[in-house]
């Protein structure tokens, strides 16, 4: 009798341990959105990150701010973007078998993305951003072929919705607004730099690859963007090509290697045929 227990009671602890190392085993496949990639979480250092993924296959600088990079781990399928103070901004999925708590993973169709999460932001041909979620997705030929995993919307103030609406905002950092209002949400900016005559300066935030152009008094005269993160009504953003954006605003006089649209208060510098730098002033 003693023995027959025995053996019932040695399963049922096999079965719990199998269950939980079932468990295990899940969590260390999961993406969680605005929290992170299995053991790899937004804030982890890079010592942290390299004593799980062990050495990366390639780092890549960011081409807005030489302090932040780009870790590839191809063995694991993914990529880690470090950011300049050196934690864990942003992780990419690009192979494997990661999926997101509601079953969404590479290879998932499109309309399974909108169906579990809804419409979100169009982020440019293909493309789809949930930032209250922090999660994006690419997508190509009707299927999930990568994933982000970014701070969520309530951990990012004032980047809004992301839009670029000429002459007025990037996401909810307005025209005439103060600049402390970005300063007291963000910090100090890395870099201040005067623009020449007039008291105007250029403070620059790097995670956000963000500029605010500041008048003598304070006020935000202009933005300037050189990061994809933000987007137009009409889909053009940084990395976007010049005939994207002659055919979202029509034609305007090339000079310095920028397209001006004065009266509609946006401007566009491009490198290599490719949108490098966004600008939104005041209409004229």
């Amino acid at each position: 009798m003693i023995s027959i227990r025995w053996r019932h009671c040695a399963s049922f602890i096999f079965l719990c341990s199998l269950l939980l190392w079932g468990q295990a085993l899940w969590a260390q496949q999961l993406i969680k959105g605005g929290e992170g990639v299995g053991s790899i979480r937004l804030g982890s250092s890079l010592a942290q990150v390299q004593q799980i993924l062990g050495r990366p296959d390639k780092a890549l600088p960011s081409p807005n701010d030489p302090q932040a990079k780009l870790l590839h781990f191809k063995s694991q399928g993914l990529a880690v973007f470090m950011g300049s103070n050196g934690r864990v901004i942003g992780v990419t999925v690009l192979s494997g078998s990661w999926k997101t708590p509601e079953g969404i993973g590479l290879g998932s169709a499109a309309t399974s993305v909108t169906q579990t999460y809804g419409q979100g932001l169009q982020r440019g041909q293909g493309n789809i951003n949930y930032a209250t979620k922090g999660l994006a997705f690419s997508l190509r030929q009707g299927k999930v072929t990568s994933i982000y995993v970014f701070k969520r919307e309530d951990d990012r103030p004032l980047l809004g919705d992301r839009l670029i609406i000429p002459g007025q905002r990037v996401g909810q950092i307005k025209i005439g607004m103060p600049a402390s209002t970005v300063s007291q949400a963000w910090g100090q900016a890395d870099s201040v730099t005067p623009m020449g005559q007039g008291g105007r300066s250029l403070y620059r935030y790097r995670e956000e690859a963000l500029g605010l152009i500041v008048s003598n008094s304070g006020r935000i005269e202009g933005l300037v963007m050189e990061t994809g993160d933000f987007i137009t009504q009409q889909g053009v953003k940084v990395g976007s090509s010049q005939a994207e954006v002659v055919r979202a605003f029509g034609q305007a006089p090339m000079s310095g290697g920028s397209l001006i649209y004065e009266k509609k208060g946006i401007g566009f510098r491009f490198t290599q045929g490719r949108v490098s730098q966004i600008t939104v002033l005041p209409k004229v």
